[in-house]
């Protein structure tokens, strides 16, 4: 009679150690399941927080295309006076020195002088000041007038060479910069951004549209 008693309170123990492992094997899969659920929540959380911070042109075309018409702002020449070099410069050197020298520079739709800049002014006056070279004034009539000689492999890619991107998705290219070696491209961002440099990862890789080596421009 001992026995079974026993027999019967271990077999009661084991059975509620059995439903004790299963409930909290249950929550366990459940907690594990929201877990999951809450980290995909947080990287699409992440993933729009990025897009909307580097969708270049979208709100800045939609606000300023009605009141500044980008093909018809043309840089002055006086006004970017091409540098005189008193020592030996190659072409490429040229191009990043100049380039550097506007980082902080205070972005403005339609700016195309030192006092303010958009991307293509940027590119545009940069080119001015070392070549005395006038190129188009926005992306896109860099890309209709040069697109055939874009080049996508970044392994091939020079200090000085000019770097499209597509951040605007009705244009094939939007934004523009110049590489300055160590896979980093000098660029005026947008309304809340400054001249800056940014390597070309990330979000700037996966909307990279191709490079123009410089030579293409200055008809070496």
């Amino acid at each position: 009679m001992i026995v079974l008693k026993i027999l019967k309170r271990n077999l009661i123990y084991k059975g509620l150690f059995f439903l004790s492992v299963l409930f909290l094997s249950s929550n366990s899969l459940f907690s594990q399941e929201d877990y999951l659920k809450k980290l995909d929540k947080e990287f699409e959380e992440f993933v729009n927080e990025q897009d909307s911070l580097f969708n270049i042109y979208s709100t800045d075309f939609l606000q300023w295309k009605d009141f500044v018409d980008l093909k018809k702002i043309r840089l002055e020449p006086e006004k970017a006076v091409v540098n005189e070099y008193k020592e030996v410069v190659n072409y490429r050197d040229k191009v990043t020195n100049e380039v550097i020298k506007y980082i902080g520079v205070p972005y403005l739709w339609g700016g195309d002088n030192p006092s303010a800049f958009d991307c293509s002014g940027l590119v545009q006056w940069t080119i001015k000041k070392t070549h005395n070279i006038l190129i188009p004034r926005t992306t896109k009539l860099q890309y209709n007038k040069w697109s055939t000689f874009f080049i996508y492999d970044l392994f091939k890619i020079k200090p000085g060479d000019i770097v499209y991107f597509k951040t605007y998705s009705s244009n094939p290219v939007s934004h523009v910069g110049i590489y300055v070696g160590d896979n980093s491209f000098i660029h005026a961002p947008n309304q809340n951004e400054n001249v800056m440099i940014s390597k070309i990862d990330g979000y700037w890789r996966n909307t990279f549209v191709g490079f123009l080596p410089i030579e293409i421009v200055i008809e070496i």
